[in-house]
């Protein structure tokens, strides 16, 4: 797979020491190596001064841009080891037009070289503002790094660039032109799940969401003509991706089939992940001819390998999983905001049916009859195999969700942190307890008339560093996903203590 690129240039102004451009662009291309590995490949575009440093510079990175086939120039970092001319820098993003995310790195000063034209004096930190401003004049967004002065070398820097190049995958991925997003759609909205399904999808749209849709009929029939030879192969893939004592042989090679499938559906349209309307057609009516089954396996065994799979047609859910994939590698689970305790107030259960990645589990986890579909009149646990049944990993987690309002004509876009717990939930299907600080704040604002979102929530957990990361790049990816767009994204963060 081709590597994005991040392009690297150095200001600089001849008033001020020179000599420091030779040293900073080495210093941060050896950042980006050691923080970003083989993430990304960098491209030192050198020093911009002039008009004619400025468009020599942007002839080059006409070179790097993005592509159908991906590869090209996803972010940009403007390192300042001097004051630099904030004309050059401004110059290069204009006729460059890459329309692409901008750290901007200020290298700090030498303590007791404040003489003018000594080689411990920067005055970056002034030129800075300068090119902050002539960048706000022609409306080029840019990202700042935590501190107004951080030099390359340190730790904080390190965690600014991480957080930096997660915003640019994200925002690379949600953006109205290129290639965005791609969900494939398996179903229609189930109706008893309407607040979930039903969604503008001209907003999300504008987050470049496209979607490719195959409805139940067609899943069934497609199941049917599997091979019988690739249905068995998959079979023991299924059987052994996690145990499922007493599941009948049916059931397994419909999982199988259906499996199969699923797969064939996300290569044939080059799809990022799939939303399903996983109940209760497929049950009932014995979807693929054999028997009924749940999908939640199927979904399961995608989400695991980097593939979101969202539950009852979720799309903005949906959305909301890749963000958090996108941006921090890890496995996203989506979720009901379920029960919580009359004994505190700073806990929920984070719950579904079953259709959360092996990986996330806690040892032990295992494939079931759905508990609610089963028992139903008519259905049967014969016919709702396929549901997985397993705890949320303890660890530090983060949430996001983009919750659309259509007579607003804006994405309510929500996020927070909190901590799963290592605790038994006795229930069934996947559930991790999760506290939250000031959990009934969030959930009050959550359900204001004027915000009022969905009951489902992504959710990813992962060390307290990728997770502060994590944080970090949703809150600078908000207003890239915000300019030419009229502010499309309204962002409420939610954070620990």
């Amino acid at each position: 797979m081709t590597k994005p690129i991040l392009l690297g240039m150095m200001g600089n102004r001849g008033t001020f020491p020179s000599k420091f451009v030779e040293s900073g662009i080495k210093e941060l291309e050896a950042a980006v190596q050691k923080t970003l590995g083989d993430k990304v490949d960098f491209v030192n575009l050198g020093s911009i001064e002039s008009y004619e440093d400025a468009k020599k510079a942007a002839i080059w990175a006409q070179e790097y841009r993005r592509t159908p086939a991906g590869g090209g120039c996803i972010g940009i970092i403007c390192s300042m080891y001097n004051f630099s001319s904030e004309t050059g820098i401004r110059d290069f993003l204009r006729l460059a037009d890459l329309d692409v995310p901008l750290l901007l790195q200020t290298e700090p000063d030498d303590r007791g070289k404040g003489a003018f034209g000594q080689s411990g004096r920067r005055d970056g930190a002034c030129g800075r503002f300068s090119v902050a401003n002539a960048l706000r004049h022609i409306g080029y967004r840019f990202t700042l790094t935590s501190k107004h002065v951080e030099a390359i070398s340190s730790d904080l820097f390190a965690q600014d660039l991480a957080a930096f190049f997660a915003s640019c995958v994200v925002v690379d991925r949600f953006r109205p032109r290129g290639r965005g997003a791609r969900v494939g759609i398996i179903g229609s909205g189930p109706d008893d799940f309407q607040t979930v399904t039903t969604v503008s999808t001209e907003l999300l749209g504008h987050l470049g969401m496209n979607s490719v849709g195959m409805d139940l009929i067609t899943l069934d029939r497609a199941m049917r003509d599997v091979d019988a030879a690739d249905a068995a192969e998959k079979a023991q893939e299924v059987a052994a991706y996690m145990p499922s004592d007493g599941m009948p042989e049916e059931a397994l090679l419909s999982i199988a089939r259906m499996a199969l499938v699923f797969d064939r559906f996300i290569e044939e349209h080059d799809l990022d992940g799939v939303a399903v309307r996983c109940w209760t057609e497929m049950q009932q009516h014995k979807i693929g001819g054999l028997c009924g089954i749940s999908p939640c396996a199927c979904m399961s065994m995608l989400s695991d390998k980097l593939i979101p799979a969202a539950c009852e047609v979720d799309l903005a859910g949906w959305m909301g999983m890749q963000m958090l994939q996108d941006i921090s590698g890890l496995i996203p689970s989506l979720g009901d905001w379920n029960n919580m305790f009359a004994d505190t107030d700073d806990e929920v259960d984070l719950f579904h049916c079953g259709v959360w990645a092996k990986q996330v589990l806690k040892p032990g986890a295992e494939m079931t009859s759905h508990k609610i579909i089963g028992p139903l009149p008519g259905f049967g646990a014969e016919n709702a195999w396929g549901t997985v049944e397993g705890e949320l990993a303890p660890g530090t987690c983060a949430f996001l969700r983009p919750c659309t309002d259509a007579r607003k004509g804006r994405i309510f876009m929500y996020a927070g942190t909190g901590e799963v717990l290592d605790q038994s939930c006795e229930t069934f299907g996947t559930v991790g307890r999760v506290r939250i600080p000031r959990l009934q704040e969030l959930f009050r604002t959550l359900c204001d008339y004027d915000v009022a979102v969905e009951h489902h929530c992504p959710v990813i957990v992962g060390s307290p560093q990728i997770i502060n990361m994590t944080m970090k790049a949703i809150r600078d990816a908000v207003p890239y996903f915000n300019h030419g767009r009229d502010n499309l994204v309204d962002y409420y963060e939610h954070l620990g203590e």
